[in-house]
């Protein structure tokens, strides 16, 4: 995406993400929910997951990978624009609280909540707010303590979901290089499928009916990317999807026909972490196997709403440019 007529465009230019705690095992989350630990094992995929402090907000965790992302970057974010669905307050954005610890005073900031979808939709709306002018240097962030929104003892959700944040600094790169394309799509007639129905209450899930969304339009709108940007399916290096879980991101990976390690999955690590999986799964797969400059790499998600997104980027790497 070009970011004006000096020959550069928007990529990412620094990576963090935050797990708290210490890994949570499938047998403390077998014997507090009575989930079998078969189940748990063998049916989702799961292995560990992480649980934020009861001290800890959706703030903290943001903060800690939104810094560890600038620093990586060494640039001044110029927005703030955060996914999540656990806000610390109704009012005022998280984002707000995000901007005034990084100490990023007069830069817009502001919350965006798609679910599990929420982190694509929030790199669209910072790369759209830098081709309006607004921002050139936007820090996205996913982050969610979403085990606060979950039944502890319930076994059918509770072994699902842990606590993150991830964030990307983006920032110019060479025309060519950095974010290619992006699409977006909701339909709200789906609304009930995964969703908290009132105010205090805990997360439900219709769970054949988001299996059957994310095997169904998962590859449309990464298909949809793929052509706006012109690259073809086995072009691409890596292809980051949101990690509901371990077994569904294989059967992704599998509808789509691309080979498992392309395909990374990390939610056997941190369970579905919703609007934190994104980036926290880009950058644990850059951590272990880093992209190469060039590199071909998509992102998808779905999530409730239902909402779906997709982007596709070309990898930018000043040390590989200049190799």
């Amino acid at each position: 995406m070009k970011l004006d007529d000096s020959g550069t465009s928007l990529g990412i230019i620094g990576l963090g993400s935050y797990l708290p705690g210490e890994p949570v095992s499938n047998e403390t989350v077998a014997g507090s929910t009575g989930a079998e630990l078969e189940w748990i094992r063998d049916r989702i995929g799961i292995e560990a997951r992480h649980y934020a402090a009861p001290e800890e907000t959706t703030t903290d965790l943001a903060d800690v990978a939104g810094r560890e992302a600038v620093a990586r970057a060494g640039v001044t974010p110029d927005l703030v624009v955060l996914a999540t669905v656990t806000s610390d307050r109704t009012v005022p954005a998280t984002a707000c609280y995000v901007q005034d610890r990084l100490g990023v005073h007069g830069a817009p900031a502001l919350d965006v909540n798609a679910a599990c979808s929420g982190f694509v939709y929030a790199l669209t709306t910072a790369a759209g707010m830098v081709r309006a002018g607004v921002a050139r240097t936007p820090l996205v962030i996913g982050a969610d303590v979403f085990t606060r929104c979950v039944n502890p003892a319930d076994r059918r959700t509770a072994p699902l979901f842990g606590d993150g944040a991830g964030a990307v600094q983006l920032g110019p790169v060479p025309e060519g290089y950095g974010i290619l394309a992006m699409e977006l799509w909701a339909d709200g007639s789906q609304a009930d499928v995964a969703t908290i129905p009132k105010a205090g209450g805990y997360f439900e899930m219709d769970g054949r009916g988001v299996t059957g969304v994310v095997l169904e339009r998962g590859p449309k709108i990464l298909a949809a990317a793929l052509a706006k940007a012109g690259v073809r399916l086995d072009e691409i290096n890596r292809l980051i999807v949101h990690q509901a879980n371990p077994r569904l991101v294989r059967k992704l990976g599998d509808f789509v026909g691309l080979e498992e390690g392309v395909v990374p999955d990390y939610g056997r690590l941190t369970g579905n972490i919703a609007s934190a999986s994104i980036p926290v799964t880009l950058n644990l797969a850059h951590e272990e196997r880093p992209f190469r400059h060039g590199d071909l790499v998509a992102l998808v998600a779905v999530g409730a709403g239902m909402t779906a997104g997709a982007v596709v980027m070309r990898w930018y790497d000043p040390a590989g440019a200049d190799n």
